[in-house]
């Protein structure tokens, strides 16, 4: 059986060092594979973080209380009602490690975590569909959500990139909470869809929960920043449950220097659109892939022909210094399926180059020294 860089990381993009090891390009990885913001971060960032250096030798400020604040009056949210973190992978599984819920309700396809929170809680998983271009239409019967479960949605959807209007969301929220359960919502890419108005981070439900990622909008995987927003009495013993220094005081610099950045999130929406485009355009034309509708900076295709093998796409561009995300680790999708992310167009047109040149060769198959190495 063929592996690929996807076994080696667990099932997630962004591994530059794996994917170095799997296929030694003779040039530098332009990385397809992680969905971040590929206008930043911020040019002034590099030189605050050196001078935020003389800074490491103390605590970092408890709570981040600077940045709670900069970011609960960037968000339009009560600061009693948001908590920052290390990340929104780290708020996911912090939030379902404290609730302890006894069923968590993921979506298929979506994010790896959910599931994995979920186990490491001891909850049952159960999965509802929301595969790509169908219709959401909630969950099964005999399925339903009951008292202490938890139901998970991620809004718009990775790896589908498809957007859930507002009011299908306020719809969910008050069927999940007349079972009796709590709601997670993933909104980690509305920034980066330019659609703020569909969040539901303003609500105050009881039962509601909305986690937003920070590095990916300003691109910054490598440190680590989100925060979760939920009910002020939930947050509140959550905070009291957590670690005080859970944001380390270069992440908090970062952040408040970001949240500074006024133009810099308006100018990446306006090149994001135009390339998501682009992209869209150009792999539709091929005629060699479904292109599926994306509201985020990033698309799901699906290439036609049943011979067709994201796995060896992937290993062909890896060894010519491109990185996607194969899919087929994904719930509900198989090996035909891969993700990109929009990057500038210089590495778009760089990729819709070698692709074309795969097809060119014929699709070789991936080489069998590529693939080898341990992990999952």
């Amino acid at each position: 059986m063929q592996r690929g860089i996807n076994d080696e990381t667990g099932g997630h993009g962004g591994d530059l060092s794996r994917a170095l090891k799997c296929w030694n390009p003779d040039v530098n990885l332009i990385d397809f594979s992680s969905n971040i913001n590929p206008y930043g971060p911020p040019a002034g960032l590099p030189g605050h973080l050196r001078r935020a250096l003389a800074g490491i030798t103390a605590y970092p400020v408890p709570q981040a209380r600077e940045l709670r604040q900069a970011l609960a009056d960037h968000l339009g949210v009560q600061v009693n009602r948001l908590l920052p973190g290390n990340g929104a992978t780290e708020l996911i599984h912090l939030l379902v490690l404290w609730r302890k819920p006894r069923k968590v309700f993921v979506p298929a396809p979506s994010f790896s975590e959910y599931r994995r929170a979920a186990h490491l809680s001891g909850a049952e998983v159960v999965e509802y569909p929301l595969l790509p271009g169908e219709k959401f239409t909630t969950f099964s019967p005999g399925q339903n959500p009951a008292a202490g479960d938890l139901v998970v949605f991620c809004n718009p959807n990775n790896p589908t990139g498809e957007l859930y209007g507002r009011r299908t969301l306020l719809s969910l929220a008050e069927e999940v909470q007349a079972h009796g359960a709590e709601l997670l919502i993933d909104e980690s890419f509305i920034p980066l869809s330019g659609r703020r108005e569909e969040s539901l981070r303003d609500r105050q439900d009881k039962g509601l929960w909305v986690v937003i990622s920070l590095t990916k909008l300003w691109s910054l995987p490598g440190l680590r920043l989100g925060c979760l927003i939920g009910p002020e009495e939930g947050i509140g013993k959550l905070t009291r449950w957590g670690d005080p220094w859970r944001v380390n005081s270069l992440a908090q610099a970062a952040g408040l220097y970001c949240l500074e950045q006024k133009d810099f999130l308006k100018k990446s929406l306006v090149l994001i659109k135009k390339e998501r485009s682009y992209l869209k355009k150009n792999l539709r034309e091929s005629g060699k892939f479904r292109v599926f509708d994306g509201a985020a900076n990033y698309l799901l295709l699906q290439g036609l022909g049943p011979s067709f093998d994201a796995a060896n796409l992937q290993a062909y561009l890896g060894r010519r210094g491109l990185l996607i995300r194969r899919a087929d680790n994904f719930s509900g999708l198989d090996k035909t399926f891969f993700r990109i992310a929009v990057l500038r167009r210089r590495d778009n047109m760089r990729l819709l180059q070698e692709i074309e040149r795969w097809f060119e060769e014929g699709c070789p198959a991936a080489e069998e020294e590529n693939w080898k190495g341990g992990g999952r």
